[in-house]
């Protein structure tokens, strides 16, 4: 593709990142934390309700956002380059809901083989073999038809995933009452909602912003060094995802000792593991970068940065799916909220002067003060219950 077809796809593409994770309404992470939970403690029927619920208020939620999105943005570009792609992205929005919340049942029940299938594998594995069908035997490149293979990769692991978790489900469940803690849910889904809107704004805030300031050529070039940088930040979130149903459980059996054994075990290979596919990634960025064109090279010293990033904050660990675990979402709320508007101050600021590289810099210093923020509220809630 060329640059600007690439940066219109990827900016349809990351908006629905946003309003995908937004419209599960912090119940995919609040899915993972309860049905760990009840599943320790044997009670079904809460399960079940939990299920249910989230499903159905998933669904119904991601539709209203995803048709509510396509108004306004039909009312607030409409002879944006963009917006041909983001009509048809709009549809993906309750797809990707889909898809998380299942993948959130899976993991909950850790079955994550399951949960990690069809997001990590299959979605991507398809969208590459239809890429393959457009370009060598139709010569399409435009980014229309990829934005649309997209949403049809997207729909079909999420179908294939829905039935293979929802038919573990019911025989792992079994039938029996529905029992509802709307109440409890709410509480905790409302703050796991901001805390991953605030996430997600801070990991898609800039390069909505690289688009908005600097147009389709730049927001390429920085998605390209952003999604080449993930090749090392998947390894910290690849441990967050893991370790979530063993910190709750743990967190529900009030074993501190395990508690912290478990983090430090997972904070120790995160790093190492990272900071080997960092090192391995800036010998060889400049090689990958070349395979979306030779272009995109000039996004080298970006990609620098944003490993240099990833690396640093991967030596923290993963903090947010501690604090989330250990019923402490409301401080990873607040300080992950803070850093999403940091980055955008920073992108805001830096992004004219300094291009993809002043973008880059603002995600890593942005990443990095959001895991020194959370290890030092972690610290210091652990020291004062230690007294």
């Amino acid at each position: 593709m060329s640059i600007e077809a690439f940066g219109i796809y990827s900016f349809a593409w990351t908006w629905v990142a946003v309003l995908g994770s937004l419209a599960g309404l912090g119940l995919a992470a609040t899915s993972v934390r309860f049905l760990a939970s009840y599943h320790a403690l044997g009670d079904h029927d809460r399960m079940r309700g939990l299920v249910r619920y989230a499903w159905r208020s998933t669904m119904t939620v991601s539709v209203l956002i995803a048709a509510i999105s396509w108004v306004c943005f039909e009312l607030a570009i409409p002879n944006s380059p963009y917006l041909p792609g983001l009509r048809i992205a709009m549809l993906a929005v309750p797809v990707m809901a889909a898809l998380n919340i299942d993948a959130a049942f899976a993991r909950g029940m850790q079955w994550m083989g399951i949960s990690a299938v069809a997001e990590q594998v299959g979605r991507p594995a398809l969208l590459l073999l239809i890429g393959a069908v457009l370009v060598e035997l139709f010569d399409i490149r435009s980014p229309i038809a990829f934005v649309a293979a997209c949403l049809f990769a997207y729909f079909s692991v999420t179908l294939a995933q829905h039935m293979v978790v929802h038919r573990r489900l019911q025989r792992a469940l079994g039938p029996g009452l529905h029992q509802i803690d709307i109440g409890k849910w709410r509480q905790v889904s409302t703050m796991l909602l901001l805390l991953n809107g605030a996430q997600m704004l801070r990991m898609n805030g800039d390069p909505i912003l690289v688009g908005a300031l600097l147009g389709p050529s730049e927001v390429a070039l920085y998605i390209a060094a952003v999604r080449t940088a993930t090749l090392v930040s998947f390894v910290l979130t690849i441990t967050s995802v893991v370790a979530q149903p063993n910190l709750s459980a743990v967190h529900a059996r009030n074993d501190r000792r395990a508690m912290t054994e478990f983090f430090g075990t997972a904070r120790r290979w995160s790093f190492v593991a990272t900071l080997a596919s960092g090192a391995l990634l800036c010998v060889l960025g400049k090689l990958i970068l070349a395979q979306f064109g030779q272009d995109y090279v000039d996004a080298y010293p970006a990609l620098l940065i944003l490993v240099a990033g990833h690396v640093i904050a991967a030596a923290f660990g993963p903090l947010t799916s501690l604090l989330i675990m250990s019923d402490r979402q409301r401080t990873a709320t607040v300080i992950l909220g803070a850093a999403t508007i940091l980055n955008a101050l920073l992108t805001n600021a830096l992004a004219k002067p300094w291009g993809i590289s002043g973008a880059a810099f603002a995600s890593g210093f942005s990443l990095i003060f959001a895991q020194v923020a959370l290890m030092i509220a972690y610290n210091t809630r652990n020291t004062g219950a230690s007294h």
